[in-house]
């Protein structure tokens, strides 16, 4: 009888970090490094991303780089990102001008701003 190793990959639905609901009211102000900024509603947060539901095209929001999230008593400024993913919400598919899900990564933040983003998410998000 062989013994069967168990694999060592990862599941494509592994998270290094766990997601959190982002409490309503939760918005991102995204600037695409110009004057003109977004605010747009959060769905969720981690310690390595987030994501964000905007009206609008991709195309808007691809020389963003930089947000700031905004919540109850709570706020986290000069975040940088990358998108990982933007994709049509599901909810939007009626409307003439949809509405999309988009993913990011955060950047590397150093040592103050992921303590800020900790207590960030333990104030909110818990």
């Amino acid at each position: 009888m062989a013994i069967r190793k168990q694999s060592t990959l990862k599941s494509a639905d592994a998270r290094k970090h766990p997601r959190y609901s982002a409490p309503e009211g939760t918005l991102v102000i995204v600037s695409p490094g110009s004057d003109k900024e977004w605010t747009v509603q959060a769905i969720d947060i981690s310690a390595g991303g987030m994501a964000f539901i905007y009206r609008g095209s991709p195309d808007d929001l691809d020389k963003s780089g930089v947000l700031k999230i905004l919540a109850k008593n709570a706020e986290l400024e000069n975040i940088t990102f990358d998108t990982v993913s933007d994709i049509q919400a599901p909810q939007a598919a009626d409307s003439s001008i949809p509405l999309r899900r988009r993913g990011v990564k955060f950047k590397w933040m150093g040592e103050m701003k992921t303590k800020d983003l900790q207590a960030f998410m333990k104030h909110c998000c818990t």
